[in-house]
């Protein structure tokens, strides 16, 4: 567990691709996780009232907590290289400028580094890149109508194989993004927010599962 107050929704835009399909097709493989939080021992749990953060098991599921400027993210200890991750997620606070959503390729030593794919219950995503005390934006907060805004439940999944970055949002492409920086790493799951705001955020069924790029002839 590691915790930040570092400037997540701010940074310069690096490299986007934005467009209505994946220019890359995915085979998925074999599950290496399946995880329905039915017991507390299944993810990491941290709770910090100095930090504004509070992620643990709860009834089943994993409930992330964050307020004023708190942002965490909790990891597996199960590495992987080329996956696709999915998660179900329900928005349970009523505050919209937030972020929450997976990792990939996360740094084993669990100081933020791996790649971020975050939606916001305003109706905006982004992609981005830890790295030496920043996440910068891959993809800078961009909205999209595949995200149901407010208290509501999304479905996040995210490609992650070889260079190429996914992001899909209930059952819809969202945006792509070619990137070599990590190739290895743990799947996290993060949620913050912006200071004087709150989040209440809970995670469920988290899939994950090797895969493969497909020629797209």
């Amino acid at each position: 567990m590691h915790f930040s107050k570092f400037s997540w929704f701010m940074g310069l835009l690096l490299l986007a691709a934005c467009q209505s399909s994946p220019s890359e097709r995915v085979t998925l493989g074999e599950t290496l996780a399946q995880v329905d939080f039915s017991e507390i021992y299944q993810w990491e749990n941290y709770a910090n009232d100095d930090q504004h953060v509070n992620f643990r098991i709860e009834d089943g599921a994993y409930r992330a907590q964050a307020w004023d400027e708190g942002f965490v993210w909790v990891l597996n200890a199960q590495q992987h290289t080329d996956v696709s991750i999915q998660v179900d997620t329900v928005q349970n606070s009523d505050y919209a400028n937030n972020a929450y959503g997976l990792m990939c390729r996360a740094a084993p030593t669990n100081n933020g580094d791996g790649y971020y794919f975050l939606i916001s219950g305003d109706g905006n995503y982004t992609i981005r890149r830890g790295a030496t005390d920043s996440i910068a934006p891959l993809i800078r907060w961009t909205p999209s109508g595949a995200i149901q805004q407010g208290r509501a439940i999304n479905r996040i999944r995210i490609v992650c194989v070889e260079d190429y970055l996914a992001l899909y949002v209930n059952g819809q492409f969202v945006a792509e993004i070619r990137d070599d920086f990590y190739q290895r790493g743990f799947a996290g799951l993060a949620a913050g927010v912006v200071e004087d705001g709150n989040v209440d955020i809970t995670f469920d069924n988290l899939e994950i599962v090797t895969a493969t790029l497909n020629d797209s002839d």
